[in-house]
């Protein structure tokens, strides 16, 4: 943080539109659980204040054990901790940003339950659903390196975020607003993440194969699936695999 957290400023002082900035925590490799939230802590002070909403990331496989803190009473007392730490973060600048928590597709039915519990009981401004799995089907594993260690990305993942939105937005009664991640690729692929529960949805692996142009074009394609589908806008279409 204490190299990005420069970079971030001068960024936001430069002219012109700057579109929203999200910035995403995590605890350190070395920090042990019962310390992590510290970690998270550290970087709001420094780095609240620069974001239009932050993340509270529990979901990285690339950091040892931190995906423990997705348990229901880990989660409660970090979130706790971060919510009273982003408070007094932002007193000076009079307003908070929302705070979002980034879970991981490869949950059981009572981690989501218990996850969705605590997303209500503290209430959680979003959850981002989700990250990288460590899950490899048949037709991944044949592929040269396919069973190499790591969260997996891109195309395999699309099916199993898409299930975890729709299970997600059940289990919180669509009262949380979830921005949908993983595996999409197309304006087709996002509008199933919205109507599977999603208000949002974010594109990374994509964005890197494809390039900026891949905006447009999805923003072309969820038009016209909402057109197709007789919703006068995406709002109207957010959870309808629900109704």
């Amino acid at each position: 943080q204490e190299a990005v957290a420069p970079r971030v400023e001068a960024f936001r002082q430069t002219p012109g539109e700057m579109g929203v900035l999200g910035i995403n925590f995590g605890k350190n490799k070395a920090t042990e659980e019962a310390a992590a939230w510290e970690d998270y802590a550290k970087g709001l002070r420094r780095m609240a204040h620069l974001a239009d909403y932050v993340v509270i990331n529990v979901s990285s496989p690339n950091t040892p054990g931190l995906r423990k803190l997705q348990g229901k009473r880990q989660l409660s007392h970090l979130v706790a901790q971060v919510q009273q730490q982003l408070a007094a973060s932002v007193t000076e600048a009079g307003s908070r940003p929302p705070l979002l928590i980034k879970i991981a597709p490869d949950l059981t039915d009572q981690e989501k339950k218990d996850i969705a519990s605590v997303a209500m009981r503290r209430r959680i401004d979003g959850l981002i659903v989700g990250n990288t799995t460590m899950k490899r089907s048949e037709r991944v594993l044949a592929v040269a390196h396919g069973n190499e260690a790591g969260g997996l990305s891109g195309r395999p993942l699309k099916d199993l975020a898409t299930e975890m939105v729709f299970d997600m937005y059940k289990l919180t009664k669509g009262k949380v607003t979830i921005i949908g991640c993983g595996g999409i690729s197309s304006g087709a692929d996002a509008y199933e993440k919205i109507r599977a529960g999603a208000s949002l949805v974010q594109i990374y692996t994509a964005m890197a194969y494809q390039g900026p142009q891949l905006l447009p074009d999805m923003k072309k394609e969820i038009e016209a699936c909402l057109q197709r589908d007789g919703f006068a806008n995406i709002s109207e279409a957010i959870g309808a695999d629900h109704k």
